[in-house]
């Protein structure tokens, strides 16, 4: 036998039952309910997203200490050798991997202008300059009074008079370095420093795996930032694709 059918709402029951599936009216200054978003908002509810802080050279010294079996510190302090020797290690490598060259620590077209004597002096700070004009035979090398500035090698001389665009790599600190780049020197500072002070072939070869795996990560965040492309980090090739000119027109008469 079929079930019967249940019997039919009235129409009050029916508006009553739909009034009730509906938010909750908000009141206006007249009194009367407002048929628009509800008063509980999800955007109300939304919370801010808890993002992790970077690597800091404290933590990144501990990270190092523990590698050899030393206790963490709270702070640097002078008398402590094993954190000294850590925070030199650090700094070493943080300097390799200036100057290697990333995307980074190098800028590309930097204006360096004469002085008033015709000498243009290297910035503090720079690790590499390289002139990017083809025709200017420029080289860094030491002043007899002004320090390090660039040698006119074409014409033995310390005076040039144009403004020279470069291509310059810039000597950070750890706490200047992008996240990848301080878990790259943090793992290599620490395989440096068990080698230094434990010389454990176990701990070396642990080491030296988690150290190409940051590498290759490093290695990834250039290629994703700096957009390098076969056609463009080749000179012959880019050359060749504009049929002998010169690829920087930049310096083209």
């Amino acid at each position: 036998m079929p079930p019967t059918p249940p019997a039919p709402m009235s129409s009050a029951l029916r508006k009553l039952s739909n009034w009730s599936l509906r938010p909750n009216p908000t009141p206006t200054r007249k009194g009367r309910p407002h048929r628009g978003r509800p008063f509980f908002s999800p955007r109300s509810e939304r919370r801010p997203r808890m993002y992790a802080a970077p690597l800091t050279e404290l933590e990144a010294v501990n990270d190092m200490l523990a590698v050899i079996g030393q206790a963490p510190v709270n702070a640097f302090t002078a008398n402590n050798s094993d954190q000294n020797i850590a925070r030199q290690e650090l700094a070493k490598v943080v300097r390799e991997v200036c100057a290697y060259g990333f995307k980074f620590n190098t800028d590309e077209g930097h204006t360096l202008y004469p002085e008033i004597d015709g000498t243009v002096s290297i910035p503090s700070g720079a690790l590499s300059v390289d002139p990017m004009d083809p025709r200017q035979d420029l080289t860094p090398r030491q002043h007899p009074d002004n320090g390090m500035c660039l040698w006119d090698a074409a014409h033995l001389s310390w005076t040039i008079e144009a403004p020279v665009v470069c291509r310059v790599r810039w000597s950070l600190t750890y706490d200047a370095l992008p996240e990848l780049a301080r878990g790259y020197a943090v793992i290599r500072a620490g395989r440096k420093l068990q080698a230094r002070l434990v010389g454990s072939p176990e701990l070396d070869r642990f080491a030296a795996e988690d150290e190409q795996r940051a590498w290759l990560a490093l290695q990834r965040e250039q290629a994703a930032t700096a957009d390098i492309n076969v056609f463009r980090a080749s000179n012959e090739i880019a050359a060749k694709i504009v049929r002998g000119r010169v690829a920087d027109r930049r310096f083209t008469k």
